[in-house]
């Protein structure tokens, strides 16, 4: 059951439309099973073990349905957040000021990034800044692997990155802050292909 701060919290997101993330969500586990994978027999050794339990981390070498469950369903919120703030193509279309064919021929050549959702390709708002793609797109694009997941990839543009440590700024910076703020692209070329 949501509650009003969970709808208001999805609403900041610019999500109002429970039904559409909870379809979306539910589309992306029909596309990608992952509930349905087998658990990761626990590699650590009993030192590594050790330390981590010492450290405060919880569930170290043991498999629990309720976590599992729950990695699952951050997934899928996460790629249903993605499709229901995603850019038509037709709003990309106006943001960079060309036809929508142009946007196709963009997408067919991977100088944008497009997802597949119920109402055909879409494409994920972390691409873009205000007035347009980020500067340096099309060769982060080529840098990543063609099978790295939509939510890793949504991931890596919008997680703070400790090798893009801004002088300017005085701080680590997201691949998507970097590019925004005149950055050198290759930097993040260099992580996007490690992704």
């Amino acid at each position: 059951m949501l509650t009003e701060a969970d709808r208001s919290t999805l609403a900041r997101a610019g999500i109002t439309d429970i039904d559409r993330l909870a379809a979306a969500a539910a589309a992306f586990l029909r596309a990608h099973p992952i509930y349905e994978t087998a658990p990761v027999i626990n590699a650590l050794s009993q030192t590594e073990e050790t330390f981590l339990r010492d450290a405060g981390a919880r569930g170290v070498g043991t498999w629990s349905e309720g976590a599992a469950a729950d990695n699952v369903a951050v997934i899928a919120g996460e790629f249903a957040q993605m499709v229901t703030t995603a850019l038509s193509q037709k709003a990309v279309a106006d943001l960079l000021g060309v036809g929508t064919s142009r946007i196709r021929q963009k997408l067919e050549a991977a100088e944008l990034y497009a997802i597949r959702s119920t109402g055909g390709r879409v494409c994920p708002a972390f691409q873009f800044g205000p007035t347009g793609a980020l500067p340096g797109l099309e060769a982060v694009l080529r840098a990543l692997r063609p099978e790295v997941h939509p939510v890793a990839v949504q991931r890596f543009f919008r997680n703070v990155h400790p090798d893009l440590e801004s002088e300017t700024l005085n701080r680590a910076l997201s691949p998507q802050e970097w590019l925004l703020t005149g950055h050198p692209v290759a930097a993040v070329v260099a992580l996007a292909s490690d992704v």
